[in-house]
Order: structure tokens, then C-alpha cells, then sequence
């Protein structure tokens, strides 16, 4: 491991934070909106909770910042804000679909076989004899 945090292992380290009521990662839950570190691996993290009076936050704050901190942060500021408001479509499709907000993948449907007709036959040139007899 690097001694400077970068924002993307910040990003995959806070992956291993668990929301208890929901038992996922808040990450996936769209939780998380920003994480900036700074040149003295201080990480800031800008975040929401599901709701302002959940009775887990402070469980989970303390948990970003352990797990930051784990990963050499120096430093971890976490900021909760409200807006934008949390809601189930901020979390990542694939956990939408495992909780049944989203209806599961649907297969692709399969391109039809492209199903090319003989052109209609040329109609033949009548002569003069078959315009005036009608054959």
C-alpha cells in the first residue's frame, strides 16, 4: 500500500462500510457524494443518511473514519448534508434490481435472421403480336 490515499481507493475502501439496516454497503447505496484528499492525505467526505433522524448514523461515521484511517489517511473530515435528499434511485442499478425497486435484467432479445426473398420475376416483354392478342 502507497503511503498517499488516492480518491479512488478511498472510494473502494468506503465499499466496506455497511449501513446495518439495510446491510449495504454505502457505496452501492448512493450514500456517498464526494471525497477529495489533499495533498497531506487528509480525506474529506461529503455524505448523506437515508433519512436525518437515522439512529445509525453516528455508527456509520465512526466507521468511514476508521476505515479511512485503516487506510492511511491522515486526517478524516466527514460532512452529512441533505441535498440533495437521499432516495432508493441514488443507489447503483444492480442493488436496485437485488431489492426489487428495478425489474431484474431482462436477456437481450435476439436479432431475427435477416430473411432476404427471391426478387419477383421479371415480367416478360410482350411483342407486338402478343399485345394485340393478349398473350
Amino acid at each position: 500500500m502507497s503511503d498517499l490515499l488516492t480518491v479512488e481507493t478511498a472510494w473502494q475502501a468506503l465499499k466496506s462500510v455497511i449501513d446495518p439496516e439495510i446491510y449495504q454497503n454505502i457505496v452501492d447505496l448512493g450514500l456517498v457524494y464526494d471525497i477529495a484528499v489533499s495533498p497531506a492525505n487528509e480525506v474529506a467526505v461529503t455524505m448523506t443518511l437515508t433519512t436525518p433522524h437515522c439512529p445509525m448514523g453516528p455508527q456509520i461515521i465512526e466507521n468511514v473514519e476508521t476505515v479511512l484511517r485503516n487506510q492511511g489517511a491522515a486526517g478524516v473530515a466527514v460532512t452529512i448534508v441533505w441535498q440533495p435528499a437521499w432516495t432508493p434511485y441514488a443507489m447503483t442499478p444492480d442493488l436496485q434490481r437485488q431489492l426489487g425497486i428495478l425489474p431484474p435484467d431482462e436477456p437481450e432479445p435476439e436479432e431475427p435472421e435477416e430473411v432476404f426473398l427471391p426478387p419477383p420475376p421479371v415480367p416478360k416483354k410482350k411483342g407486338f403480336l402478343a399485345q394485340l392478342f393478349g398473350r
